[in-house]
């Protein structure tokens, strides 16, 4: 991705969720620029919109990784998303979903990312056992 313009991301969790998944994201790949990781812990709702909208460029695409769209995570995220039609907020990240952001933000179309992102969040999740049965 050398040279390519990379869509920033911003990870927005409660707890220390969003700083492991980073974490654990670099030990795969490597150190990820133009990453964010914003925690909601003992912050107000405003504090946590605030470090949110400070935290994004002022224009151009960006992400928001959100790990519940429900909690006050997702609220604050929300809030922000208003007036910011360049910005994609992604609820219930996770490992796959993070993955695939970080290895095509500097090369899909927005349009593309928006749909890697659902796809392979909602594919990275599976079930095995009990009384469905397993893929080969």
């Amino acid at each position: 991705m050398t040279g390519e313009r990379r869509v920033p991301g911003v990870l927005v969790t409660h707890g220390r969720l969003g700083l492991e998944l980073l974490r654990t994201a670099e030990s795969i790949l490597g150190p990820q620029p133009a990453m964010q990781v914003v925690s909601n812990s003992g912050k107000s709702p405003e504090g946590l919109q605030a470090e949110i909208e400070a935290l994004l460029p002022p224009s151009g695409p960006v992400v928001v990784l959100v790990d519940l769209l429900g909690g006050s995570c997702g609220h604050a995220c929300a809030l922000v998303r208003r007036g910011r039609p360049d910005l994609l907020l992604a609820g219930g990240v996770n490992l796959p979903m993070l993955l695939e952001f970080l290895c095509h933000r500097g090369s899909a179309s927005p349009g593309d990312l928006r749909e890697r992102l659902l796809t392979r969040g909602r594919d990275g999740i599976r079930l095995l056992g009990w009384a469905e049965e397993e893929p080969a």
